[in-house]
């Protein structure tokens, strides 16, 4: 735990560093708000039910976990250019360990700022959750921070170089946010725009923070449209299968073999 411990706390202390990041973090979902809400809204066919920026609430904090995990990832390949993963890969300690440290620092980072943005956007939109639905909030914060990290940890293991990586995350990170939910209801999509929503983990994180925030107008359609256990399964069965994907990708890091970790694996 120690070794997990310490991949963590290097995220942390790598993320405080970067102040231009850490405002993009907090700033950007309140440019979507105003910019995109004020787009979306005025085509919005829910606009009589429910005011379009509280529908939005939930798909944005969706959008700052999957940033603040999918970028965290961003660190392995950094790392791989650094030499330093190579220095990680050959400490005496497992692979899944150190995957398991990349994708809690990840997922420590994607819900982190989502709590501080969810501090200034919800009371913006008036939306009060009880303490019940505050903690569905933040189990489904953590849940889709950790699955996302896992995600972008495979992206990241896969990936050989950085502009690589920034081509990839582009070519990733939008459709997994239109596919969501987060600007607009998944049922509203045609069928095989909704075949591949179901297989992308935000659209589970979005639907379950709408369990959680959006329970008032559960009736006019708009308080999540699947179970909140089938949400929370879907998340967790990602988180598994990213980081089962991710450590033996994880050690085909030039030079360091599978064989080289057989005994430790």
């Amino acid at each position: 735990m120690r070794a997990v411990y310490g991949i963590v706390v290097r995220e942390l202390v790598r993320f405080r560093r970067q102040r231009a990041r850490v405002l993009a973090s907090i700033g950007r979902p309140f440019v979507w708000l105003i910019f995109a809400g004020a787009g979306y809204a005025a085509v919005f066919a829910g606009r009589n039910e429910i005011d379009y920026r509280v529908y939005m609430a939930p798909g944005l904090l969706g959008m700052v976990v999957m940033f603040g995990a999918l970028l965290a990832a961003l660190s392995t390949v950094t790392d791989r250019d650094a030499g330093v993963l190579r220095m990680v890969l050959v400490a005496p300690i497992r692979r899944s360990t150190i995957a398991l440290g990349k994708a809690l620092g990840a997922t420590v980072l994607g819900t982190t700022q989502a709590v501080v943005v969810a501090a200034l956007l919800l009371p913006l939109v008036h939306l009060r959750p009880s303490l019940a639905d505050g903690l569905l909030a933040g189990l489904a914060l953590v849940l889709s921070s950790l699955a996302l990290g896992a995600v972008g940890l495979v992206l990241a293991a896969s990936i050989r170089s950085l502009e690589n990586f920034a081509g990839v995350m582009n070519f990733v990170v939008f459709p997994m946010l239109f596919l969501s939910g987060a600007l607009y209801p998944v049922r509203h999509l045609g069928p095989v725009l909704r075949l591949v929503a179901y297989v992308n983990p935000l659209a589970y994180g979005v639907d379950l923070l709408k369990h959680a925030l959006l329970g008032a107008w559960a009736g006019a359609g708009y308080g999540g449209e699947l179970s909140p256990w089938l949400d929370v399964a879907a998340l967790a069965g990602f988180a598994v299968a990213g980081l089962v994907a991710a450590a033996p990708l994880l050690a085909r890091e030039g030079g360091v073999t599978r064989t080289a970790f057989r005994e430790r694996a």
